[in-house]
């Protein structure tokens, strides 16, 4: 009894229908007129449980067999009553079934090119990780070899050419890591979910970046409260975001992070005075290699894989993230995160009474939805 039970809970779908099914029959079989509204109940509500199901194609053609042969046998009863319809009316039978196997066509060949496009992102994702992990020992030999060339030669021209292996040596490892943080994102164990101090993270990772770049910092934490999410990562999409806004802006201009809650969201904003977006590259600044010219990009060139990163970590949380290109302001990231709580604390951070609001700080604070502040670091 168990097992029947079971089975009735996991096709549930299918007992309603024989039942509505068989009801319609039944009408089908008592009338001699307007007998077809019952007969296109029967095939209507056929096709939206196989759109649900989608049962095996072997199965399919039982099913099929059965409801034509039952509808067929109750039409016909209808029609060649006193009053009936006409035998013309049989003509519904094939075709309400040439109709359904049409579906049934077109819905098994949806389901082989989907199968075969998995396979064929599985065999990508399986020839990333390889890939990425095979390179990972010869990286390392070939860095350990450039460092003792460096350590062993004395003129100077030696050295710089040393030290451009190094850094192309260290470039080819950052992608080969990053390449796998995007195969792990499709991991469902990709997230260690826990409760993550908001400001400590923002504050942590801008403090970091400013003694790593002469940038004019300002960080405005608006909220205060607890983010459920996996750290590590949210650091990782931190850092990237403002390492993009590191690579398009000079020293001196404005680097500005901000936080604000909507709702049970979070929003971090990263925004800066650099050269910006152009329009047309907007749309796809987030896709795996995109990158901006190199004469636009001062000759930084990134890998074109941070971007993707912040993308694919800030969706495995549940969130979304969105760019744009003020005029005379350079770039807006604005990161959305769910699972906010928010709280208040006695130590708030203020501007310094000398600190005028800038172009920036108007901006995104009006994105924000609070007033313009510009607040530097601690130092």
């Amino acid at each position: 009894m168990s097992d029947i039970a079971s089975t009735l809970r996991k096709h549930w779908i299918e007992v309603v229908w024989i039942g509505f099914a068989l009801a319609n029959i039944a009408i089908v079989f008592s009338i001699a007129q307007w007998e077809t509204i019952p007969f296109h109940f029967v095939w209507v509500s056929l096709t939206l449980v196989y759109g649900l199901r989608k049962w095996p194609l072997g199965t399919t053609i039982v099913v099929l067999t059965m409801v034509t042969l039952i509808s067929g046998a109750a039409l016909l009863h209808s029609v060649i009553q006193p009053g009936g319809s006409g035998l013309d009316e049989m003509a519904e039978v094939p075709l309400m079934a040439a109709i359904f196997v049409a579906m049934v066509f077109y819905t098994e060949r949806t389901k082989a090119a989907t199968a075969a496009q998995q396979r064929m992102l599985e065999r990508e994702r399986d020839f990333i990780r390889d890939a990425s992990h095979e390179f990972r020992t010869p990286i390392t030999i070939a860095r350990s070899y450039a460092e003792l060339l460096r350590a062993s030669v004395d003129a100077s021209d030696a050295v710089e050419d040393a030290e451009i292996v190094i850094d192309e040596i260290d470039r080819l490892s950052g992608i080969s890591e990053r390449l796998l943080t995007l195969v792990a994102t499709e991991d469902p164990d990709f997230l260690r979910v826990r409760t993550v101090d908001v400001r400590d993270l923002v504050e942590g990772v801008v403090r970091r970046w400013r003694s790593a770049a002469a940038r004019s910092w300002q960080l405005d934490v608006g909220v205060d409260g607890w983010l459920s999410g996996d750290q590590e990562r949210l650091e990782l999409m931190l850092d990237s975001l403002i390492d993009n806004a590191v690579k398009f802006t000079s020293d001196g201009e404005v680097i500005a992070v901000r936080t604000d809650a909507d709702g049970d969201d979070l929003v971090i904003v990263v925004a800066d005075t650099g050269i910006g977006i152009p329009r047309d590259q907007i749309p796809r600044v987030f896709d795996r290699f995109t990158r901006a010219d190199l004469d636009r990009a001062r000759g930084t060139g990134g890998t074109g894989l941070g971007l993707a990163i912040v993308k694919a970590i800030v969706e495995a949380h549940g969130g979304t993230v969105e760019a744009e290109s003020p005029p005379e302001i350079g770039a807006v990231f604005r990161v959305r995160l769910p699972g906010f709580r928010r709280v208040v604390r006695d130590a708030t951070l203020q501007a310094p009474s000398d600190q005028r609001p800038t172009k920036l700080d108007e901006q995104v604070s009006q994105e924000a939805g609070h007033p313009a502040v510009g607040v530097d670091l601690p130092g």
